[in-house]
């Protein structure tokens, strides 16, 4: 019988740890990315970020207390997952060939169903927030970092620092609106910070200058832009809200520096529409 007392979230666990737990001979029980015990409604995640070669490269990541989180390719639970009646727990690593952090359960966002590609779904933890202190243990293991340099990849996460000025003299004014009171702006990484490299982290070509409404409308997905600028509206949300918070469906980024449109498809395929408000 699986069950999930004694394991503890944010506690590291193994496969064959869990197995012993669980009575199975054999850890390659649990071997496949979705683990679903016989004659109970439990859904196990194992998720790997940073996956082996040899393996299918599924985009699978943690932002915040978001799971991004794309199906097997064959589709073979995609409908169990979407029905929402099972438990869903995960398991959750950045790296493979090391152990597991259970991050609890999540609940079900929002999902995107494809029949030529992995279907995409995003869940939310529901047993504790991830901590924003852990983007310090994402570059503490990195060797050759000054502690100036920690120091600004870590600012850059709060749109502070020599990223929110490289930010401001790239576009000066709000990158849709023109607004000029740079003060009010808000410095906001395309690509999430969690989900670049350090480079990535403190360039102002990953960054867009927004006023705040519209900065929080594009960190939660809710708008993408197109290479040529132009805006993209989701539609969970209604036409008359868009008018009242004066996003209109010909807004568009006032220019485009060539080195940001890889960061602008990223956004695009990975965030926009996924992330539930």
């Amino acid at each position: 019988m699986v069950g999930f007392q004694g394991i503890e979230v944010g506690a590291l666990y193994d496969r064959p740890a869990l197995a012993r737990m669980w009575g199975y001979e054999s850890f390659h029980a649990l071997s496949r990315g979705v683990f679903t015990p016989r004659d109970q409604n439990i859904v196990v995640l194992f998720v790997t970020r940073e996956k082996q070669e040899s393996q299918t490269q599924y985009q699978d990541h943690v932002v915040h207390d978001i799971l991004f989180w794309e199906g097997e390719t064959r589709h073979g639970t995609d409908e169990r997952i979407s029905n929402q009646k099972d438990e869903i727990h995960v398991f959750y690593r950045d790296r493979h060939h090391s152990d597991f952090i259970y991050k609890g359960r999540v609940i079900l966002e929002s999902f995107k169903r494809y029949a030529d590609r992995p279907s995409k779904f995003v869940f939310r933890f529901i047993d504790r927030p991830i901590q924003e202190p852990e983007m310090l243990a994402d570059i503490e293991h990195e060797y050759g970092l000054s502690q100036t340099e920690k120091e600004a990849i870590v600012k850059a996460r709060l749109g502070q620092g020599r990223y929110r000025q490289e930010s401001i003299t790239l576009w000066s004014t709000c990158s849709v609106t023109g607004f000029t009171k740079t003060d009010v702006l808000v410095a906001s990484h395309i690509k999430p910070w969690k989900l670049s490299d350090n480079r990535e982290r403190v360039s102002p070509y990953n960054s867009l200058l927004l006023v705040p409404t519209i900065d929080k409308l594009f960190d939660r997905g809710y708008i993408a832009f197109e290479r040529s600028g132009r805006i993209v509206l989701s539609d969970r949300i209604d036409f008359e809200d868009w008018s009242r918070v004066c996003v209109e469906p010909d807004c568009r980024l006032r220019f485009i520096p060539e080195q940001t449109i890889p960061y602008l498809d990223y956004h695009r395929e990975y965030v926009f529409d996924l992330v539930a408000g």
